[in-house]
């Protein structure tokens, strides 16, 4: 097929925004558009072809970004006819916008919090709705139909390993289980705390012919009431068994711990230089945690997630290129956005481990095409006491991978959601 022809609206005062999407829907559609004079019109005029709205260029103009001002009735920027503004919606979603509203209060951490996003509002967090925003430009457009089988990001934020004695003991003891208190013991007198157990985690995915990421935190101090990591990265012990990730095809990141210290002063401790990394937590808020990211010169980043929900905190399944607001163009990083994690089940949602995995597999089953399904689950969630049943959901989304067929991603060959 010929490349589609466009041509946007000189006059339009949001064309780096509208260039910004287009390249995204690109490289969505694997597609390339051609800019012309004569191309499809994208403007704010009754008469395009494309048509943006004005309520939308004056709120975006004006820095009105929050959700209530922008979003119609149905979650998505309406024209001023009512109907959809799909390179609007698609660009209010990717850009995070809702993160900017000045009128939003962020959480004790610091994070913008579900409970005050367009998801909460609309209980739309598990729909894909810029993929649906893209299918519609497409037929717009005459782009042929394209959809792909989902994928997998498995990975694993290794924030404690010595914990397991506490938290795993407090578990026995209220039920008199003295015999694992004991045992407990004796793990921790033979230098093989239970919740040390990066080898377990890679011998069971490995029987089911996948591969993940471990984060790592290299930061032991503890900062605002928030703990960083209980061991020693530097330690012998730790370093081989990061060692011994990489040597098993398996790979690492960095976890930015919460103390103040640089991305670049935390990567530096690192034999090998990640190239991938989660904030702690999901302890960032925006502009500043992408422009961290940027700055460190960081190729990936996967920590765009709600902690209190599972779900699409962008509206979007694919690894994509943030923008940024300040510069009006793309970060040259790529976002992997984090849809499921353990501890928003444990924690937050309060689930039982059925309930979890219901919850869990719903979203699954409503999103296995378009995406890069991304799964955390912490190593001391794979123990069979304060956190039991959660190691057998996690072996339950392995067989759901296997027996479907999906493949599984590591951070090497996400580079081609890059937008270049």
């Amino acid at each position: 097929m010929t490349n589609p022809q466009i041509h946007i609206d000189p006059t339009l005062p949001v064309i780096p925004e509208i260039q910004y999407t287009l390249a995204q829907f690109e490289g969505n559609k694997k597609i390339k558009l051609s800019f012309t004079d004569s191309g499809a019109l994208i403007s704010d005029s009754e008469k395009a072809g494309i048509r943006i709205s004005r309520r939308f260029i004056t709120n975006f103009c004006a820095g009105k970004f929050g959700h209530s001002e922008n979003l119609g009735p149905d979650g998505f920027i309406e024209l001023e006819d009512g109907s959809p503004d799909y390179i609007s919606t698609a660009f209010y979603m990717l850009a995070c916008l809702q993160e900017y509203d000045s009128n939003v209060s962020h959480d004790a951490l610091g994070r913008f919090p579900y409970s005050k996003s367009y998801q909460s509002r609309f209980k739309n967090a598990h729909q894909n709705i810029v993929q649906h925003c893209f299918d519609k430009l497409s037929q717009t457009l005459n782009v042929p139909a394209r959809t792909t089988k989902s994928r997998f990001f498995l990975s694993h934020d290794i924030d404690l390993v010595y914990g397991s004695f506490l938290q795993d003991g407090f578990y026995a003891l209220k039920r008199g289980r003295i015999d694992i208190i004991l045992r407990l013991m004796m793990n921790v007198a033979i230098s093989k705390p239970d919740w040390l157990n990066i080898d377990q985690i890679m011998k069971l995915e490995s029987e089911y012919d996948v591969r993940s990421t471990f984060f790592w935190i290299v930061n032991k101090s503890q900062t605002e009431q928030l703990k960083n990591a209980d061991y020693d990265f530097k330690s012998a012990k730790i370093q081989n068994l990061v060692n011994r990730v990489e040597e098993t095809g398996f790979e690492n990141g960095i976890h930015k711990s919460v103390s103040s210290e640089s991305f670049q002063s935390e990567i530096s401790k690192f034999q090998k230089k990640p190239t991938i990394n989660r904030y702690h937590y999901l302890k960032f808020s925006l502009p500043d945690g992408f422009d961290q990211v940027e700055q460190s010169g960081l190729k990936l980043d996967a920590s765009l997630g709600f902690a209190e929900s599972i779900g699409f905190r962008n509206s979007y399944g694919l690894p994509y290129n943030p923008y940024n607001l300040k510069k009006r163009k793309q970060y040259s990083f790529l976002e992997v956005p984090l849809h499921v994690m353990d501890t928003t089940l444990f924690k937050y949602n309060d689930s039982d481990v059925q309930k979890s995995k219901e919850m869990i597999f719903r979203f699954f089953e409503a999103n296995k095409t378009d995406c890069v399904l991304s799964v955390l689950w912490h190593n001391n969630f794979f123990t069979n006491y304060k956190y039991k049943g959660y190691r057998e959901l996690y072996k339950s989304i392995l067989v759901y991978i296997k027996e479907s067929r999906f493949e599984t991603v590591l951070q090497h060959e996400l580079s081609q959601y890059a937008i270049k």
